[in-house]
């Protein structure tokens, strides 16, 4: 739902004195896309996965994929708004010639906007979550031969991991990320563990599309969930009725699916999906084996 007129512009004169504001915003996603386009596509490209020149220019650096949604959940409203005022990085590194004159506050927040609509959320999982941690795991040794036999290449072996926890949240309050440090991991409770979630990019059979996909497990290794981010709901009310057959299987590492029985193209949506859905049982290998590691001498 949108704010009226008014109350953006009321806003908007608020943030004017401030880069961030401690309420999100709802902003106009039609704008901030023709504004994204316009003041960062040069560098991201118009769709925010990075723009192919800037990228072959620059070997060296890693462009983040904007629109992903494992970038954008582990991101308030605040940090992308910050970003674009100051040039600021959740870390606070300073990113030359990233700060937008042009962009007036409400410019911004139309912006991000923009991105949160390109963006798959946790509670679409997980709705019983009150707050999730997140990060990237580098797979080892051992789970990368296993990956080998799926297609995974060496440079394909990080991904993010987010995992989802139960608890009690006030009316309105936001879902928490919880900074991955060791103060606030000993705060969680394994037992409020919900399950976890990883995001990918998968080319559909037949169509072609490439499609990002959100695949969520139980703690114990089933798939829960497959959601598509799509423009169109019919199309993607299909995509996932298609990827709801794999729904249930119980995928704890590294494997080549099996077509499921009645699904059109079976065998392709298998081949297509082995190789996310056993990086993302990789991943949560990792995150298990570092539990362990950091409760290795828990009273």
């Amino acid at each position: 739902m949108r704010f009226a007129p008014i109350s953006i512009f009321a806003v908007a004169l608020s943030l004017a004195a401030a880069a961030s504001a401690s309420t999100p915003l709802r902003g106009d996603a039609e704008a901030g896309q023709s504004l994204f386009s316009l003041e960062c596509g040069a560098c991201h490209g118009s769709d925010g996965k990075g723009h192919p020149s800037w990228k072959a220019a620059h070997p060296e650096s890693r462009l983040p994929d904007l629109v992903h949604s494992a970038f954008l959940v582990t991101r308030t409203d605040e940090q992308l708004h910050q970003a674009m005022a100051t040039g600021h990085t959740v870390d606070q590194r300073w990113i030359p010639g990233h700060v937008f004159s042009n962009l007036s506050a409400l410019d911004r927040w139309n912006v991000i906007q923009w991105l949160r609509d390109q963006s798959l959320r946790v509670e679409d999982f997980f709705p019983q979550a009150v707050k999730f941690t997140a990060k990237a795991f580098r797979i080892d040794e051992y789970g990368a031969k296993r990956l080998a036999a799926v297609g995974a290449d060496p440079s394909e072996l990080e991904v993010v991991v987010l995992t989802a926890y139960r608890g009690t949240r006030k009316p309105n309050e936001p879902l928490r990320l919880v900074p991955w440090t060791p103060v606030e991991l000993d705060l969680l409770d394994a037992k409020e563990r919900l399950g976890h979630l990883c995001f990918f990019d998968v080319r559909a059979p037949g169509s072609g599309e490439l499609l990002h996909v959100g695949v969520a497990f139980d703690p114990a290794g089933q798939i829960l969930s497959m959601r598509v981010r799509h423009p169109d709901a019919t199309k993607r009310a299909a995509y996932e009725k298609a990827l709801g057959a794999f729904v249930g299987r119980n995928v704890k590492t590294a494997q080549k699916l099996d077509a499921p029985r009645g699904l059109a193209q079976g065998a392709a949506w298998a081949q297509a999906l082995s190789k996310p859905i056993s990086l993302a049982a990789e991943g949560i290998v990792m995150f298990d084996k570092d539990e362990r590691a950091r409760r290795a001498f828990d009273l």
